[in-house]
């Protein structure tokens, strides 16, 4: 009985093993995917960030910054240093599953990976990743079209200011038409050019299987106006529990 008592702490051993191994040889792919899984089954987060756009391949921009509290999944409440990205919108989860769905190639780096995290670099199908950018681009732009140009200047105070600018408001919504359009001809005839590269790393929690960092990194090359650019976009994204912990 004892000799059998033994056989079975080995046996049990060798299981525990087995399914610790397991889990530690999920491929990158699927841990990718299960991190995008176990974020939507959280209801409460915190997550914060900066955002930041530069000219050329290492162009420094001026970074914006930003946080955001997430509540019964999809009610994201968002604070940022710059209106634009109140704009724009920021979903975790949505931007996790864009991750998930334009990954071409999915690596786990073992250098920086250790025993409770795994860090992951996923390079983006760039015909997906050009087209994301290109909706993004005519979406910013449709709301600068639905803008006025009233809604851009100061309101003026006076009876006078406020005649005067009635009657010069037809002239000036002709130019600003005129110059929306000139625009937007300007806008596709770049979009038709435009190529993108993108690179997330992303680092996973092995046992939660939760997402604990992200960072973006795309590079948009484009023509304007007859000349080749570059553009750089890179962002930053941490995820908390509500009381500051990890995930």
């Amino acid at each position: 009985m004892k000799s059998r008592g033994v056989i079975m702490i080995c046996c049990l051993g060798v299981l525990s093993a087995s399914c610790g191994s397991a889990s530690d040889n999920r491929s990158p792919h699927e841990l990718l995917a299960l991190s995008v899984s176990g974020l939507s089954s959280v209801d409460r987060y915190t997550f914060t960030g900066e955002t930041g756009i530069g000219m050329g391949a290492g162009g420094e921009g001026i970074a914006t910054t930003f946080q955001g509290t997430v509540e019964n999944h999809d009610d994201v409440q968002l604070r940022a240093s710059d209106a634009g990205v109140l704009a724009q919108g920021l979903h975790p989860l949505k931007l996790l599953s864009q991750v998930e769905s334009t990954a071409l190639k999915t690596e786990l780096e073992a250098d920086k990976s250790g025993g409770r995290t795994a860090v992951l670099r996923i390079t983006a199908d760039p015909k997906q990743a050009a087209n994301m950018w290109a909706n993004k681009l005519r979406g910013e732009f449709d709301r600068l079209e639905n803008t006025t140009p009233g809604q851009l200047n100061v309101k003026l105070q006076s009876k006078q200011a406020v005649k005067a600018e009635t009657q010069g408001s037809s002239s000036l919504d002709k130019a600003w038409r005129q110059e929306l359009a000139k625009s937007k001809e300007e806008l596709n005839a770049m979009l038709s050019t435009l190529t993108v590269q993108t690179t997330y790393r992303l680092v996973i929690d092995r046992k939660k299987l939760l997402p604990l960092a992200m960072e973006e990194y795309t590079l948009l090359h484009f023509t304007s106006r007859g000349q080749r650019a570059e553009e750089s976009h890179r962002t930053k994204l941490s995820f908390k529990r509500t009381d500051g912990g990890n995930l």
